[in-house]
C-alpha cells in the first residue's frame, strides 16, 4: 500500500470516529434525563397573619396573597425592588401583596422610622409612592443621624400635607404598627430580609429575580 493510500484511509477514519463521537453526544443529550426546575421555597406549617393594617397591592378580595417582609434600609431589599415590581405588575390583578414591615435595627439605624415615615405617608394615601421614594433615594438618608427633615422633604415632594405628615412622624404616630408588623414576622420565622410568604404555607427567603418570581407565583398559582 503506497504512503498516499494509507494517509487517505488514515483521514477518513479520523472523520468516522469524530463522527461516532458526536452522534453518541447527541443520543446521550437526547435520551438523558429531563432537567425539572427545583421549586422554589420551602412549606412552613402553622403560619398565621394578620393583614388588616398593613399597606397591599392588588384586589383586597383575591384569595392569593403574597406577604413581603422587608427593611426600607436593607441594600438586599433594595435590590430585590425590581422583581418584586415585576411580579405586582404581572400578577396584581389576581394576586395581592401584602407589605410588611421588618427593620433590622441592630443593623439599620434609621430603618425603624424609615418604616413609620412610610406609614405617616401611607396615612395620607401614598403608601407606595412613599415607599418606592425611601428605596430609590437610600443612598441619601441611610447615614444621615437624624433622617427625619429628609423623610419631610420627600412628603413635600409627593405633594402630602408636610405639616401633618411631620407630627405624624415626630410623634411616632404609628410606630405600633411596625413594631406588630416585627412581632408577626418572629412568630412566623422571619429572621431576615426580604423575606416573602406564598399563602399559608410557603416561605421564600430572599431577592428573585424576574425568571425566579414567574416560576414562584405561576406554581403558587397552579396550587403547587
Amino acid at each position: 500500500m503506497q504512503e498516499k493510500d494509507i494517509q487517505k484511509y488514515f483521514l477518513l477514519g479520523t472523520i468516522v470516529l469524530v463522527l461516532l463521537a458526536v452522534i453518541g453526544i447527541v443520543i446521550a443529550i437526547v435520551s438523558g434525563p429531563t432537567t425539572v426546575n427545583k421549586p422554589l421555597g420551602e412549606k412552613v406549617s402553622g403560619l398565621s397573619f394578620t393583614d388588616d393594617n398593613d399597606p397591599s397591592y392588588g384586589p383586597g378580595e383575591s384569595k392569593y396573597i403574597v406577604r413581603i417582609f422587608s427593611d426600607f434600609q436593607c441594600p438586599a431589599c433594595k435590590a430585590a425592588e425590581a422583581g418584586i415590581r415585576y411580579a405586582m405588575d404581572t400578577y396584581g390583578d389576581r394576586v395581592r401583596f401584602v407589605w410588611n414591615d421588618f427593620p433590622l435595627s441592630t443593623l439599620h439605624q434609621n430603618a425603624e422610622i424609615a418604616a413609620v415615615a412610610a406609614r405617616c405617608a401611607e396615612d395620607q394615601g401614598k403608601f407606595w409612592d412613599y415607599h418606592d421614594k425611601l428605596y430609590d433615594l437610600q443612598a441619601q438618608w441611610e447615614s444621615v443621624a437624624a433622617p427625619t427633615p429628609l423623610f419631610v422633604d420627600y412628603a413635600k415632594l409627593l405633594k402630602l400635607d408636610d405639616q401633618k405628615f411631620a407630627a405624624c412622624l415626630n410623634g411616632q404616630q404609628f410606630l405600633r404598627k411596625v413594631q406588630a408588623d416585627v412581632a408577626e414576622g418572629q412568630k412566623n420565622g422571619v429572621e431576615g430580609t426580604p423575606t416573602f410568604f406564598f399563602g399559608g404555607d410557603t416561605k421564600i427567603v430572599g431577592g428573585m429575580d424576574n425568571a425566579s418570581w414567574q416560576q414562584a407565583m405561576d406554581a403558587y398559582l397552579a396550587g403547587s
